[in-house]
């Protein structure tokens, strides 16, 4: 049958033959035209909407406008990104080979949505994202994984969801205060590149693998010290993670303990190296406690004068579990940011404090009855499993010169082993810093009498002077050495938290400030020299000024002309 013989019969049901005037056959044929368009139009939405996509909103795409239509296959989704690109390559079309061309793109000051097709950018080794202005948080996009050349990316809140689990390779990362969350991929930064950064502070992430911790916390050098892990977003907590824990079928017990090392001189010194907050699956052989205790002991002797001392030392890794990991902590003093049991119940009151405070004779008496060995007389380092800055080393053990400090596992790791460990516990040093409070008061007379009652009668503080008698202080032989020219040591005011009224042998040193490339000074390593060498000889050490320098100075030796 023709069309025409179809359209003709329907013609003929519309037009009744009792409407034959002209009028009537306008207006139904009018009628059948639209119905026969409102019929194609259902058919349409009946085959475009299926039940594997509803009808809605979100399905209606508008055609791009010319400028807008990708070229040659490349895809990025995002207007201003395609504008970026465009303004930065100074062409009118993208093309997968002038993409290939860039290198290093920032993105600031613009509304991004999506970095979609940011991958076709193959060679791209840097990446800066800032003033995401009015879309603060987008999907971070898992096509990042792809990019083999990129190694730097800058950030901050600008991303949420997660990080693909195949991320790897950057040196340089920094995605603080997101929306981002759960694990750092494990094989994220390159850990044979000569220095690293990582910042993920204020965000919502929840595991930091260790060997990434050690790569970080072990470049004291370049690194460059600030509060990048830690803390994070209010309710979330980072700690430590092992990426290979489901390999693991050995796990140390509660009071379980090694002999990391043992002394080849001297009588031996007992040093004692345990953990707060690590719970039993943290304790697998080889796992997370052994690689932080064993890192621990690695960073304390990592400074002179400890690195020529350590053949003195029997040291001891003590295993402990507790009931939950990570470290409870305040910020304000009064209600706690994160609270979880622990052993020995090691805590943060305040972070603008700095300082923990836990069970120390607890502690004292598990390690008795662990090893059977008294740690009186001896060293012990608590670590506390809180990437937050802090750490404090207790002095009223001076007596019989038992050493204890506590340290937490932050990026200055290693400088706050240096201060707290070995200045404080090990050198009985005194902080060469000022209170801001203090900078331009007077230290008052009873405090400073005080002290100096109490450096006399326990032998310790001595890199403090309440005198500007540079024949009276403890290190007046330094002055004027000119072996030691180059550490300008001398009098300088300010210490002890005063800034008037006290003095220190040098501008700087790590008892002064872990914010930069910190030593401890010469009189301080003579002090911690002269404490080591007590403990470990007795009776059969005197200590001797010359004798200190030749140990100092190794083959870089000489004597000072009569």
């Amino acid at each position: 049958m023709g069309v025409e013989v179809i359209v003709s019969q329907i013609l003929s049901y519309f037009c009744k033959e009792n409407y034959s005037d002209k009028f009537m056959k306008y207006f139904y044929l009018n009628r059948f035209v639209r119905s026969v368009f409102g019929i194609a139009v259902c058919l349409f939405a009946f085959v475009s909407c299926s039940d594997d996509e509803p009808f809605s909103d979100n399905n209606i795409v508008v055609p791009p406008t010319t400028d807008t239509i990708p070229s040659e296959g490349v895809v990025i989704g995002d207007e201003n990104l395609r504008a970026a690109l465009l303004a930065l390559l100074q062409t009118d079309e993208l093309t997968t080979e002038n993409l290939a061309t860039v290198t290093t793109l920032s993105l600031r000051a613009k509304n991004y949505s999506t970095l979609e097709g940011i991958s076709a950018l193959v060679n791209l080794d840097s990446l800066t994202i800032d003033n995401n202005i009015g879309k603060a948080f987008i999907e971070f996009p898992a096509e990042i994984a792809s990019m083999k050349n990129l190694t730097y990316l800058k950030a901050s809140s600008v991303f949420r969801g997660t990080l693909p689990d195949s991320l790897s390779g950057f040196t340089y990362f920094s995605v603080g205060e997101s929306f981002l969350g759960g694990n750092i991929p494990p094989r994220l930064m390159d850990l044979s590149a000569e220095r690293i950064t990582l910042n993920i502070s204020r965000s919502r992430f929840m595991g930091l693998p260790v060997d990434i911790w050690r790569k970080l916390c072990a470049d004291v050098e370049k690194y460059q010290m600030s509060q990048s892990l830690a803390p994070q977003a209010a309710g979330y907590f980072l700690s430590l993670y092992d990426p290979d824990s489901a390999l693991h079928t050995q796990y140390h017990a509660d009071g379980d303990f090694e002999i990391y090392q043992t002394h080849s001189k001297g009588n031996g010194i007992n040093m004692f190296i345990l953990c707060d907050g690590f719970d039993y699956s943290c304790n697998a052989v080889d796992g997370i406690a052994e690689k932080v205790m064993k890192f621990s002991v690695e960073q304390m002797f990592a400074i002179e004068p400890m690195t020529s001392l350590r053949d003195y030392f029997d040291i001891y890794l003590v295993y402990v579990e507790s009931p939950e990991k990570g470290m409870t902590y305040s910020s304000d003093g009064e209600t706690n940011d994160w609270e979880v049991e622990t052993k020995f119940g090691t805590h943060q009151p305040n972070v603008n404090n700095r300082y923990y405070l836990c069970d120390t004779p607890g502690i004292l008496d598990f390690i008795a009855a662990s090893t059977g060995i008294s740690p009186r007389g001896g060293i012990v380092m608590l670590v506390a499993h809180n990437m937050v800055h802090g750490g404090s080393a207790g002095m009223e053990y001076v007596s019989d010169r038992t050493s204890f400090s506590v340290s937490t596992i932050e990026p200055k790791f290693a400088k706050t082993v240096w201060h707290e460990s070995v200045g404080h516990s090990i050198g009985w040093l005194a902080d060469e810093y000022v209170e801001s409070d203090n900078a331009m008061s007077e230290i008052p007379s009873d405090t400073r009498d005080y002290y100096v009652s109490e450096y006399d009668r326990w032998d310790y503080g001595r890199n403090m002077a309440f005198t500007h008698d540079t024949a009276s202080v403890w290190w007046a032989d330094f002055i004027g050495d000119e072996r030691y020219a180059d550490e300008k040591i001398g009098l300088y005011e300010g210490g002890n938290y005063w800034g008037k009224g006290v003095w220190r042998p040098t501008e700087n040193s790590i008892m002064r400030t872990y914010d930069r490339d910190q030593q401890f000074s010469a009189p301080c390593r003579a002090v911690i020299y002269k404490e080591v060498m007590t403990r470990a000889l007795g009776e059969g050490f005197t200590y001797s000024y010359e004798d200190f320098v030749k140990f100092d100075m190794k083959d870089a030796y000489y004597p000072l002309a009569e």
